[in-house]
C-alpha cells in the first residue's frame, strides 16, 4: 500500500507578518516578536488575522462598542501602562545587576589590598551607616548588598577565572614571550615560586602578568622548579619555542650549571628546535646592584648604626619616649627607619635619618646611659657622609631599574652608565675631589681619596656580576642603534636584511622621531624585515628584571 506522506506546513514558509492596522482594530501589537493583546496581555501564536480577531470578538466584545475617538484613547492608555511597566521592570532590572556589580567591586578591592574575605560584611556596614545619614530613602536600596564572606569568595574566584581567561586568550596571539620567577617561603613554611609572564603579540602590544603562582610541597631543587614551570606552560598553552628569554635570582637552584631550573629549560627548548638556542637569561639587574652594593660593608660605621637604630626601634619604651623627645624638639622627623638588610633601599634611608638626627640622637642615647661617642667623632661622621652619598646613588639606580616601562636594553643602559659614573667618582675621589658626594664634601679635612677604595670594590662587583650582559651587547646594541651598528657584527640572520634597512633614508629619517616599539611595530613590517621583526619582538618581550616576583612577594 502508497504510504501518505504528510508536509507540515511552517508559518515561516507562508510569510505572515504583523499588519499595522490590526493595533487600531483589535488592539493587538508585534511585542518581542509575538503578537500580544493589549489588553489582557495574552499572545497568539499564529499571526493570521482570523486568531486575532476571534480572540477580540471572543474575550473583549466590549470595546465593540466605543466609537474611534474613545478606542484611540483606550489604545494609547493601554501602549503607555505597557511601556511604564516595561521601564519598571527594565529599572528594577538595572537595579540588580547594579548591586552584583557594586559585590565585585567590593571583592576586587579586597583581593586587591589583601584583606580578609569576612571584611566584607563591615564594609557593608559602614556603607548603610554612610548612606541612613545622608540618603534614608536608599537605604532600603543597600541592604539587598550582599557581602558576606561566602559572596566574596564567589565574586574572587570569577574575577580570577576570568583575569586567567583573559590572559589564555591573549597568550595565543603571542608571538614571543619570556618568564621571570622567584622562590620565596610563604608563613606555613611552604615554598612558593611566582612565575610572571611578558608577552608580545603580533601588533606589539605588550601583556606582563603574574601568570600562576606554584606551591613546591617537597623540595625546592631546579628539577622541582623545571617541572613545576614547564607543567605551567602546559596547562596556558604556552610553546616552548616562542620562549625568548629568562630571568630569575642568582640561587643554585635556578642557576645551576648542570641541574639549575634554567639549565633544565634550555636543555628542554634545545631537545625541541634541535638546535643551540638563542634566549636571554639575565640574573636580575636589581639584585646585582643590590648584591654590589653590599660590598660597601664599613663596617666600622654600620655596626654602630644598627646597633643604636635597632636598639631604639625594637623597644616599645625607648621608641614612644625617642618620638615624644624629636616632638618636643619640633624636629623635621617624627620617627628613625628601621634598619633591614633584606631590602637595600631601607638601608640609605636610615643613614640618611641617623646623619640627620645625630644630635638628637647623641642627646637620647646619653640620657638612656648608653652614650655613642662615634656621634662625636668628626672621622666617623665623614665616613658615614660618605656612606650616605653613595648609598643614596645606589638606591637611585635601583629605583630606576625598578620602571616598569623599561626594556632590557634600557636597564642595561642604565647599568652600563652607572659603571662609567663609578669610574669618573673613583678618579676625582683620588684627587680628593668629592664634587658629586653633597654630603661629603661639606666637610674640611679633604683627605677623600681613602674612599677611591670603596668605590674601586663597588667597580670590580659591577663588572664581575655584569658579564652577562657582555654576551648580548651587539644584539642589544642592534635593537637600540639599527642604523648605527655594523651589520658584519650581527647575527648572519639579520645582516642582509639590516643592509636594506639601513639604506632607507625615509626610514632612518624617522626612527629618531618615535619611540621604539612604534618604530619597530609600524615600519618593520613583516614583508619587508620579517627577521628583524620577529627579533624586536624578543628583545621588546624580555624582563630586565625580576622586580614584579619581588614586589609580589614583598606586598604579602
Amino acid at each position: 500500500p502508497l504510504k501518505m506522506t504528510s508536509k507540515k506546513r511552517k508559518l515561516v514558509d507562508e510569510n505572515r507578518k504583523y499588519i499595522n492596522r490590526w493595533e487600531d482594530d483589535y488592539f493587538f501589537i508585534s511585542y518581542n516578536s509575538k503578537l500580544t493583546c493589549l489588553i489582557c496581555r495574552e499572545t497568539v501564536a499564529a499571526f493570521k488575522e482570523f486568531n486575532v480577531k476571534r480572540h477580540y470578538e471572543t474575550k473583549h466584545s466590549d470595546y465593540l462598542k466605543f466609537d474611534n475617538e474613545v478606542r484611540k484613547y483606550k489604545l494609547n492608555s493601554l501602549k503607555s501602562q505597557l511601556k511604564s511597566q516595561e521601564s519598571m521592570f527594565a529599572s528594577s532590572l538595572q537595579q540588580s545587576s547594579n548591586i552584583v556589580k557594586a559585590s565585585y567591586s567590593v571583592a576586587l578591592l579586597i583581593a586587591k589590598n589583601m584583606k580578609p574575605f569576612s571584611d566584607g560584611e563591615f564594609v557593608k556596614d559602614c556603607v548603610q551607616a554612610i548612606v541612613k545619614d545622608i540618603l534614608p530613602d536608599k537605604s532600603k536600596l543597600f541592604s539587598n548588598l550582599s557581602l558576606s564572606r561566602q559572596t566574596i569568595t564567589r565574586r574572587i574566584n570569577d574575577i580570577s577565572e576570568e583575569i586567567v581567561m583573559n590572559l589564555r586568550n591573549e597568550i595565543k596571539n603571542f608571538k614571543s614571550y619570556s618568564l621571570a620567577f622567584d622562590e620565596s617561603t610563604d608563613i606555613s613554611d611552604t615554598s612558593q615560586l611566582a612565575v610572571y609572564i611578558r608577552g608580545v603579540d603580533e601588533s606589539f602590544q605588550i601583556t606582563q602578568e603574574l601568570l600562576n603562582l606554584l606551591s613546591l610541597k617537597d623540595t625546592t631543587k631546579g628539577e622541582d622548579i623545571f617541572q613545576a614551570i614547564k607543567k605551567c606552560l602546559l596547562d596556558n598553552g604556552l610553546h616552548l619555542e616562542m620562549l625568548s628569554g629568562l630571568t630569575t635570582d642568582g640561587a643554585p637552584a635556578m642557576i645551576g650549571k648542570n641541574t639549575g631550573a634554567v639549565k633544565l629549560i634550555i636543555n628542554e627548548l634545545e631537545a625541541k628546535i634541535n638546535k643551540t638556542s638563542d634566549i636571554y637569561v639575565i640574573h636580575c639587574l636589581i639584585h646585582q646592584q643590590n648584591l654590589c652594593a653590599q660590598v660597601l660593608s664599613m663596617s666600622q660605621v654600620m655596626q654602630v648604626v644598627i646597633k643604636t637604630v635597632n636598639y631604639i626601634r625594637s623597644h616599645a619604651l625607648q621608641s614612644r619616649q625617642f618620638k615624644t623627645y624629636l616632638t618636643e624638639l619640633d624636629s623635621e622627623y617624627g620617627d628613625i627607619v628601621y634598619f633591614t638588610n633584606v631590602r637595600w633601599l631601607s638601608r640609605g634611608k636610615c643613614l640618611r635619618r641617623v646623619f640627620e638626627l645625630r644630635e638628637e640622637i647623641n642627646y637620647f642615647m646619653t640620657e638612656e646611659h648608653m652614650p655613642i661617642p662615634e656621634l662625636k667623632n668628626e672621622e666617623w661622621l665623614q665616613d658615614l657622609c660618605f656612606l650616605v652619598d653613595i648609598t643614596e646613588k645606589l638606591n637611585q639606580l635601583n629605583i630606576e631599574l625598578q620602571n616598569q616601562n623599561n626594556l632590557i636594553t634600557d636597564a642595561c643602559n642604565l647599568i652600563k652608565a652607572f659603571q662609567m659614573k663609578l669610574l669618573l667618582l673613583e678618579s676625582q675621589l683620588k684627587n680628593n675631589n668629592a664634587q658629586h658626594f653633597p654630603l661629603l664634601k661639606e666637610w674640611q679635612n679633604n683627605n677623600f681619596s681613602k674612599y677611591s677604595d670603596e668605590i674601586r670594590r663597588l667597580i670590580v662587583a659591577f663588572d664581575c656580576r655584569s658579564k652577562e650582559l657582555v654576551n648580548y651587547e651587539e644584539a642589544f646594541e642592534m635593537f637600540s642603534s639599527p642604523f648605527g651598528v655594523d651589520a658584519s657584527t650581527v647575527s648572519e640572520t639579520l645582516q642582509i636584511k639590516l643592509i636594506d634597512l639601513q639604506c632607507n633614508v625615509e626610514l632612518k629619517n624617522i626612527y629618531p622621531t618615535i619611540q621604539k616599539i612604534e618604530f619597530y611595530s609600524k615600519y618593520i613590517t613583516e614583508t619587508k624585515f620579517p627577521n628583524i621583526r620577529c627579533f624586536a619582538q624578543k628583545i621588546i618581550s624580555a624582563f630586565g628584571s625580576r622586580y614584579v616576583c619581588e614586589a609580589f612577594f614583598f606586598s604579602e
